[in-house]
């Protein structure tokens, strides 16, 4: 028992720590827009790579934010019902749910997997020191790869499922004891 509360706080500390990165990611994302904001509308220059760049790290912070957002129960749910409740009635109500979580994060997973997976096998022409290195790129004349963002996809997903396996586990022994895991 101890060794599984040890891997739950990995998972939470993990998802707690991306959650924290993430803010660093939104306020580089929020300079690089205002950078190009102010490129484009004061001194007439636009940046070719300034809204992709933005685009790319909003991409990121989005998939990484929802295993932080669930570790803080912060997703949407119905309080006039939910909040009345003891902790018991809540704990099997989140049991109840959790099917149609897990339901939704494997449907997640599977298919950022698969998106990723077609933009890294794809040939997108890029070349290091002249090999050619497969994934798929942006079509602009910048041309960043798109499959390490892509990557994050299913990472993010992955990260929001361990965190509902903790919950879980959680919700489940307050289920049968009526008690915190300690």
């Amino acid at each position: 028992m101890e060794r599984l509360k040890k891997i739950m706080i990995a998972i939470e500390k993990t998802n707690v720590f991306i959650g924290k990165l993430m803010v660093a990611v939104t306020l580089l994302a929020v300079l690089v827009i205002t950078f190009e904001v102010v490129m484009r509308y004061v001194f007439g220059l636009p940046t070719n790579w300034g809204h992709e760049l933005m685009t790319l790290l909003f991409a990121v912070q989005y998939m990484f934010v929802a295993g932080y957002c669930h570790y803080h129960r912060a997703h949407v749910r119905v309080d006039v019902f939910y909040s009345t409740r003891k902790k018991r009635t809540r704990a099997f109500l989140d049991l109840f749910t959790s099917i149609f979580f897990f339901v939704f994060t494997g449907a997640l997973l599977w298919t950022c997997f698969t998106f990723y997976w077609s933009s890294q096998t794809m040939l997108g022409g890029g070349t290091i020191f002249g090999i050619t290195v497969p994934g798929e790129r942006s079509l602009t004349d910048w041309a960043p790869p798109f499959y390490p963002v892509k990557f994050m996809m299913p990472l993010g997903a992955l990260f929001l499922m361990l965190q509902g396996i903790v919950w879980f586990i959680r919700d489940l022994h307050i289920a049968v004891t009526g008690r915190d895991m300690t």
